[in-house]
């Protein structure tokens, strides 16, 4: 299916969450986030915090994405939480991002990711680098229905 809202830019609010950052390879990755996932509701569950928004994951180097795959696996939550072990408490900018819904395969992202950079361009906005993917779908939905928005933070000259 692909693309199933337009390519827009919003202005995100501050925001709190908790998040992994880890390196891994392509074979691994489904692995390296389910094992996140889990590891960041457990926190979640330990100091009685509701997530703010479905699981995400952050690549930092998406645009030069190869075998080393760099992310910030994370739950946004609405107050400041603590940090355990390798999980981080972090505080998310407020910024503003280029947005957009998939629906579909994930190996159908990649012509939206270019579509979104000439969208940037075209608009006269810089990336940052870095794309953020919140997963809607729970474990087990068929690849035609995973829905996925996909974001870009952005720097407006």
């Amino acid at each position: 299916m692909g693309k199933i809202s337009e390519i827009a830019l919003f202005q995100q609010s501050e925001t709190y969450a908790l998040v992994v950052e880890t390196r891994t390879t392509v074979k691994e990755i489904a692995m390296t986030i389910g094992r996140s996932f889990m590891e960041i509701e457990t926190l979640f569950k330990e100091q009685n915090a509701v997530m703010a928004d479905v699981p995400f994951v952050e690549y930092l180097n998406f645009e030069s994405m190869s075998e080393d795959i760099h992310m910030i696996i994370g739950f946004k939550s609405a107050k400041i939480l603590c940090g355990k072990g390798n999980i981080r408490a972090i505080t998310i900018p407020g910024r503003k991002i280029v947005s957009c819904l998939h629906k579909g395969n994930y190996t159908e992202l990649a012509s939206l990711y270019r579509e979104m950079q000439e969208w940037i361009a075209a608009k006269g906005y810089k990336p940052s680098g870095a794309s953020i993917e919140y997963y809607y779908s729970k474990p087990g939905t068929s690849e035609e229905e995973l829905a996925t928005k996909v974001e870009m933070p952005v720097l407006c000259s």
